[in-house]
């Protein structure tokens, strides 16, 4: 196992950067939508641009009196109608980025609004009602099955990334960052095992490295097929 702690540790250097400019892990624990803005625009972007992102929706709803970070589906949904659709949202609050790069892709707000819409029909219109129906199999595999419908959304990357954003418990080591492990060290480790033990080897925070990780493969997602 030490092996594989060393090439975990060494990749890590070589892939992630200056720990101390890692940014911080991202959590929305009370607000579904902002879940569904991060995840949906996550993939492919510098952190900066979905921070942004996020920070323009925040400012929209503090107009409105409203509180983005209590925010689920509905309100969600609802900003995009009182913008006049999906094509004005991405003007005001999103941008302009097509969910792959597939000719006539549709924009990432449209996948936003569909991805809103199929939550909120399975009646998950909360991140707490969010977590609930994780614990339920069935009821989660219908949820899995309808985000990985929207447009972009078919390998379950953002899937697993809206879990970690929602503090889904059990969701500690997302399939992508699972991927980063199993590539680095031939697969033949517990992959949480080994974060922990390469975070406590080199004095660094397991979740920032986490995230890390994770939006390291997210850059990564520029260059593969499309999921559309």
């Amino acid at each position: 196992m030490s092996t594989d702690i060393e090439q975990l540790r060494a990749a890590c250097e070589r892939d992630l950067g200056d720990p101390a400019l890692w940014p911080e892990p991202t959590s929305y624990p009370e607000s579904l939508a902002l879940c569904i803005v991060d995840a949906i625009y996550v993939t492919g972007a510098r952190h900066l641009t979905v921070d942004r992102i996020v920070e323009r929706y925040r400012s929209y709803r503090a107009g409105q009196g409203g509180d983005a970070d209590a925010d689920g589906a509905r309100e969600l949904l609802a900003t995009v109608d009182e913008l006049g659709g999906a094509e004005q949202w991405a003007s005001q609050i999103g941008n302009r980025r097509p969910t792959s790069t597939t000719k006539n892709a549709p924009l990432r707000a449209v996948a936003l609004v569909e991805a809103a819409q199929a939550l909120v029909a399975l009646g998950v219109r909360t991140a707490e009602e969010l977590r609930t129906v994780v614990r339920d199999g069935e009821r989660a595999e219908a949820a899995r099955a309808a985000w990985c419908a929207v447009p972009g959304q078919r390998s379950g990357f953002t899937w697993a990334y809206l879990g970690l954003l929602a503090q889904v418990p059990g969701a500690t080591v997302a399939p992508a960052v699972a991927g980063y492990v199993a590539r680095e060290t031939a697969g033949s480790e517990d992959a949480a095992l080994l974060l922990r033990s390469v975070a406590q080897q080199s004095g660094w925070d397991v979740t920032a490295l986490h995230h890390a990780i994770w939006r390291f493969e997210s850059g990564r997602r520029r260059d593969l097929p499309s999921t559309a």
